[in-house]
Parts: C-alpha cells; sequence; structure tokens
C-alpha cells in the first residue's frame, strides 16, 4: 500500500492506481478524483522517493534508503532500509570510523630500525643485520605526506644507520613485515581488481603505497614503457597495444602477490602513465635502503632480504635486536582524512588490520573485521544482515543495510571522542573529495557531509545533512543492479540528497 502525506492526514491508494494516475506538479489523479499532494519539504522529498522505486530501472535491483534522526534514533523516511546491499566504498566509515574511535586520531604507526649482532668500533663494521621492523605505516614513503616522502626518509635512515659509527654492515638489510598476515590481498577480491591500481593490499611493512609507477609511449612506431623506481626482481612482460581509435588509455598487470614476474596488457594511444602494485613490499623497503646506502658508500656484504623469505628458505634465526630510529607516521587523524577524501582502498585496508592488532589479536582482515564487529555489538547495533570481508568496499562480497549504517552513523555522533574528526574528514557536497561535483550549487552543497561509493553496478552514499532549521539527520542510500547508466544514477540519488537539504 502506498501512502501519500499530505499536511494533515495520509491517504490510502489502492496499487492499482499506477494503471488510472496522472501525475502532476502538486496533485495525483486517481480513477477521476484528484488528490492534493503534500508539497511541504518532506512531502517533496517522499514523493520523490516514491517516484523513485516506481522506476521500472529498478524492477530487478536491490535499493535501500533510510533517513534517520539521531538524537531519538527515529526513521523519518526509509525504503528497504534492512535489505543486505553490496555498499562498495562506504565500507570506510566501518574501518575509518572504528579505527578513529579505537585507537585515537592522535594514533601514529612506528616504523622502528634495529640491528643484531655486534659492533666493531675498530673496523667500523656491524657484523650482524639491519632490520627494519614494519608497524602497518600506509604512509611510509609515500609523497603524499613530505616529511616521509622516499628521499627525505632515505636520507633520514642513512644517518641514523651512520650515527652508529659504521661504515659497512657484514649481514643484510632485512625487512620485517610479520606483524600482519603474510597475504596482501583480502578475502573476496576478484582476479581483476588485483590487477588493478586501485586495489593494492596492505602489508606489515608497506613502502611508497606498495605501489611503483609506469609511463608508457605509444605509436604505429611502437610501444614503450619505463618503470620507476627499481623494483628487486621485477620482470615486466610488455603486451601493451597501440590503438589510436581508442579514447581513453588503459594497462594493468597480470601477476599475483610475491610473483615477480608479470605481463603488461592493455591497450594505449600516444604517452600514459600508470601505477602498478609491487610483489613484495617488505622486499621494496629493503632494496631500496640498501642501493641508498651504497649510494653513500656503506658497503652491504649480503645484499637485502625479508624475514618471510629467510623463513621459507629456513634461514631466519630469532635474534635480540636492537632498536636505534623510529619514524613516525602522521596522526591518525590525518591518515583518515586522506583516506576518505580519495577513497584509498590500501590505507582502508591497512587500519582494519591495525584493528586486530588492537584487539590483542593477529593483523590478519579477518581478525579486523572480527574486531570491527566486537566494536558495533558494544554500541548494540543490530547486526543482521551484516556482511564484512574487507575494510574498503572493494569485494562485492560485503553487505550491509542502509538501517545498519544509520545506526553507526549515529553512533559515531555521539562520541566526542572521535566524532568531530570523522565528521570532517567526510568529502563535502560541491565542495571536496569524491564529493567534490554533487550537488553543485544546491542547498546541498556545503551541507551534506558524506562518503560515497561506486563500481559497476553499484553506487551509494551515506552521511550527515543538516535541515534549514539547523538539524542534523543522518542518512545512507544503496543501489545495485539498477538499470540506469553510472551518470544518470548518481543523478537520482543526487537529487534525493538536495530534497534532504531542503527539509525545514
Amino acid at each position: 500500500m502506498i501512502l501519500f502525506f499530505t499536511n494533515f492526514f495520509y491517504f490510502n491508494i489502492d496499487p492499482s492506481y499506477k494503471k488510472n494516475a496522472q501525475v502532476k506538479k502538486d496533485s495525483v489523479v486517481v480513477k477521476d478524483t484528484i488528490v492534493k499532494r503534500d508539497t511541504s519539504s518532506f512531502g517533496n522529498l517522499k514523493y520523490a522517493l516514491d517516484t523513485l522505486t516506481a522506476k521500472t530501472e529498478l524492477t530487478h535491483a536491490g535499493f535501500g534508503f533510510c533517513l534517520m534522526s539521531p538524537d531519538s534514533g527515529r526513521i523519518i523516511l526509509e525504503y528497504n532500509s534492512k535489505q543486505s546491499l553490496v555498499p562498495a566504498s562506504v565500507m570506510k566509515t566501518l574501518s575509518c570510523g572504528t579505527a578513529l574511535a579505537k585507537l585515537g586520531a592522535g594514533f601514529r604507526y612506528v616504523t622502528r630500525l634495529q640491528y643484531d649482532g655486534e659492533i666493531d668500533k675498530a673496523t667500523h663494521t656491524l657484523n650482524g643485520n639491519i632490520y627494519i621492523m614494519g608497524n602497518g605505516d600506509p604512509s611510509l614513503a609515500s609523497d603524499v605526506f613530505g616529511e616521509n616522502a622516499t628521499e627525505n626518509l632515505m636520507k633520514q635512515w642513512t644517518a641514523a644507520i651512520k650515527q652508529l659509527g659504521i661504515d659497512s654492515v657484514n649481514g643484510s638489510i632485512v625487512g620485517d613485515a610479520s606483524l600482519f598476515e603474510q597475504d596482501l590481498i583480502p578475502v573476496g577480491w576478484s582476479w581483476e581488481d588485483m590487477q588493478s591500481n586501485y586495489a593494492v593490499g596492505p602489508c606489515g611493512l608497506s613502502f611508497r603505497e606498495n605501489m611503483y609507477d609506469i609511463k608508457v609511449s605509444a605509436s604505429e612506431k611502437g610501444v614503450y614503457f619505463r618503470s620507476s623506481p627499481p623494483v628487486p626482481g621485477l620482470i615486466l612482460h610488455n603486451q601493451l597495444f597501440w590503438n589510436k581509435a581508442i579514447a581513453k588509455s588503459y594497462l594493468y598487470v597480470s601477476g599475483a602477490p610475491y610473483q615477480e614476474e608479470r605481463t603488461l596488457l592493455g591497450e594505449v594511444n600516444g604517452a600514459f602513465e600508470d601505477r602498478s602494485a609491487v610483489p613484495d613490499p617488505a622486499l621494496y623497503c629493503a632494496y631500496t635502503l640498501m642501493k641508498h646506502l651504497q649510494k653513500n658508500n656503506l658497503k652491504i656484504k649480503d645484499s637485502c632480504s625479508t624475514v618471510l623469505k629467510l623463513k621459507f628458505a629456513n634461514k631466519y634465526f630469532k635474534k635480540e635486536r636492537k632498536t636505534f630510529h623510529s619514524t613516525y607516521s602522521p596522526s591518525l587523524a590525518q591518515l583518515v582524512y586522506h583516506t576518505l577524501q580519495v577513497s584509498q582502498n590500501f590505507y582502508a585496508e591497512t587500519f582494519l588490520r591495525t584493528l586486530a592488532l588492537a584487539d590483542g589479536g593477529f593483523g590478519s582482515t579477518a581478525s579486523g573485521v572480527a574486531a570491527v564487529i566486537h566494536f558495533f555489538k558494544e554500541k548494540k547495533i543490530d547486526l543482521h544482515g551484516f556482511f564484512m570481508v574487507d575494510g574498503s568496499g572493494v569485494s562485492r562480497y560485503d553487505a550491509i543495510s542502509t538501517k545498519f549504517l544509520c545506526d553507526m552513523l549515529t553512533a559515531y555522533s555521539k562520541d566526542s571522542s572521535m566524532f568531530k574528526t570523522f565528521y570532517d574528514a567526510l568529502p563535502v557536497a560541491g565542495e571536496s573529495g569524491t564529493m567534490r561535483n554533487i550537488a553543485n550549487e544546491t542547498s546541498a552543497a556545503g551541507n551534506i557531509h558524506a562518503k560515497s561509493g561506486y563500481m559497476s553496478r553499484v553506487r551509494s552514499y551515506a552521511g550527515y545533512v543538516h535541515t534549514k532549521s539547523g538539524k542534523m539527520l543522518v542518512f545512507a542510500m544503496i543501489m545495485n543492479n539498477q538499470g540506469w547508466e553510472a551518470n544518470e544514477t548518481r543523478d537520482r540519488l543526487e537529487k534525493m540528497m538536495v530534497l534532504m537539504a531542503e527539509l525545514k
């Protein structure tokens, strides 16, 4: 049964009205009877939702909508709000928000330089190994955060090693990523995603966001590429094609984690640049440091390795280590801001594994999910229909309801320790991040703070909106398998956001 709201009462309309009704701007004609349509701000929103859900493009689709008052927990308007749907990047609101609540906005990752063995002061030699002990820092050597960008970081580390009073290492540079599980890719990511630059897995010792650059030039004379910086062991087979008719160049690299021999695929017209995941981030980090040390006249006898590689070769013997330098990441507040603004999958997955450690578990994706579930259970949030397998929303095995999202956003709004940081980190409609081009020059611009989600056949939004009277509401909407193209889907959901911002 469909309810039409007026300023004073409801009209109950028989479902067969669709065959006989004519929709006008401010009224509906049902079986020759004119029914005055509620044109209040709420009536316009309700009418837009009814009109949207009646579209044939949603016949075979899944759609959920929920608008709630966080003060009272009362649902203001909903449609299929308990239906579990694939959320895409809206999933990042779970990993980021929970991380802020449990770790604190001021939390920082710490990467430690350590050594084992003894220093021979007479010969200025370390008779042992230098270790890079990872703590999961996703920003280590990232160009996004200048202080610890690659060149600056290598200078800091080289200076710290030279301060030991040595000019040679009678051993190796060893990357230690053992704090996280060795599987770089979360369960549930598809092979297609794993070959793309947006699906990079977290590591206990991440470095330069676990990526390297690829520059391509293509013409009728051939297709040529150059990768940088150097990645240890990487062999790229060039299977790129020049296609002068293609509107947009693309490439992807076929290969699994720790697989050094990979294939470069795609179609290119002219010059093109992209990035791809390194096979082994910890080795990438150790190799980069080794090369920088050698460049600065510090001798390394046994090259570089990782704890994982040494274990596989039965050559790892746990010895006492001494920490002599620590590198701190930017604050979690800064990392979360970056993650939500650009929808950074890799950072979100790192937060999830870090949550596992904070709960006293192993740094795995599965343990991170368990930590998130435990957190929401403590908040008394209904988890029926809740399915989480990663922290970023890349997996199509994720499924949550819009009601859950609104309950979650409500819980965040009541947590004074993290809410302002989380709220400020969300993209703003018409102004910033992934919401920059949403609702421009409307009442929603500068008003709605929300995370968007998008993948093929999925579009989603969840966040906060203020009414004309200044009251804050929480909302979520998810659409799966709709019949519209991506832009048209966005436009229809954008209209809902504008109408929510016009509520009084």
